[in-house]
């Protein structure tokens, strides 16, 4: 059923994936305003019509052409780099590092607009061996679990696809017998989160947690400590319902994706996460923008004296860890195209929880998305 609160949501939304429309070919984007063509731009715009159900009313023709710009960026090696250079490099298990978040953005876009690449991943072969990606996941210097856990996601989710577009049956097998344990060892029983036993802070581990667990989920895998990870989670919101200083959009998203799962498997501190879901929905409504297109980098109540540059990770050609890159602090910049997505995403996912907000709605959960993939999606994971 859909409230007026979920009109809403959906139009402002849609209004900011209208307005960043390059041109008449399909799927063509930009991430926002001021800038040409992007990948993340049309990547995100991909997700938020999917989230909102209006993917499937686009011709599959339309679908077709979008789905070519993804495609043409996938590597003879099978990964996809958004470098020309890159097109007949072999790149070894250690050479992946900078394309992993790059490859997983990709694939997430093929899955929801329901269309595969051409080259099957050959450079997935090395983590086939069970050995080897048990010790690739405990490499990573999980006292940043943000980065860590950001590269194992983009792992699954290659392995994942190369399962289900070309019929690696083994993957299941191996991610139990070598992903699990590896993950395993990292998670703090202290905490319920990722790396925080190793030198993470809670936010950081929170931050890296949310990449993990929908591994969990789309596995069918039992998730251990939840009472300490709603203590850790709720200890994480600031007091005007945000997970970071003046709001942004990865770190609220994330705070608002463990509320909802974690609740729906624990009657744990019911009341508590209750009260942090309102608390988070009056937040993220102060990201809607005044003038109904889009969502803002940060609350429009806010000053910049408020904000604190969140990093996002990169990795270097080159470098064995990964750099912090300082954003979001230009007072000049207001909208991006995650922001339209993430935003009403975790909306969607605080009003599952109470069912009275009257913002709930048709949302699309969609597992193809492993950051769409939730507990309580139906079917719970189109991977099993």
């Amino acid at each position: 059923m859909e409230t007026p609160g979920y009109q809403r949501i959906k139009t402002t939304s849609l209004n900011f994936v209208n307005a960043m429309k390059l041109g008449d070919v399909p799927g063509v984007y930009r991430k926002e305003r001021g800038e040409g063509e992007s990948f993340y731009g049309s990547y995100h715009a991909a997700h938020i019509l999917d989230l909102f159900g209006e993917l499937q009313h686009q011709p599959a023709a339309d679908l077709d052409i979008w789905a070519e710009q993804f495609r043409r960026r996938q590597t003879s090696q099978g990964y996809f780099s958004g470098n020309a250079a890159d097109t007949n490099r072999t790149r070894t298990l250690d050479e992946l590092e900078p394309v992993w978040h790059y490859t997983r953005g990709n694939i997430w876009a093929l899955r929801v607009l329901n269309r595969r690449p051409e080259r099957e991943m050959r450079f997935l072969e090395p983590l086939l061996n069970a050995d080897t990606l048990y010790r690739w996941v405990k490499h990573y210097n999980w006292r940043n679990a943000w980065a860590a856990g950001n590269q194992v996601l983009a792992a699954a989710t290659a392995l994942f696809a190369l399962r289900d577009w070309f019929g690696a049956s083994e993957v299941d097998k191996l991610m139990e017998e070598a992903l699990f344990p590896a993950l395993e060892e990292v998670q703090d029983s202290q905490t319920g989160y990722w790396g925080t036993q190793l030198g993470a802070d809670l936010p950081n581990g929170l931050f890296g947690t949310i990449h993990v667990v929908p591994i969990y989920f789309a596995m069918g895998w039992p998730l251990r400590h939840l009472e300490r990870a709603i203590d850790s989670t709720l200890a994480c919101q600031l007091a005007d319902g945000s997970f970071w200083p003046g709001g942004s959009d990865c770190p609220d998203f994330d705070g608002a994706y463990q509320l909802a799962n974690l609740t729906a498997l624990t009657e744990y501190r019911r009341e508590d996460v209750e009260r942090a879901c309102r608390r988070y929905l009056s937040h993220a409504l102060q990201h809607e923008s005044p003038d109904r297109v889009g969502w803002l980098l940060h609350r429009r109540d806010s000053q910049p004296t408020d904000w604190v540059p969140r990093p996002h990770w990169i990795w270097k050609v080159g470098d064995t860890t990964a750099s912090a890159e300082l954003r979001d602090e230009d007072p000049d910049r207001t909208h991006i195209m995650l922001g339209s997505w993430f935003y009403p995403l975790s909306i969607a996912l605080v009003s599952h929880v109470l069912g009275d907000t009257g913002y709930e709605g048709p949302y699309h959960f969609n597992s193809d998305t492993l950051h769409v993939c939730n507990v309580f999606n139906e079917p719970l994971a189109s991977y099993q």
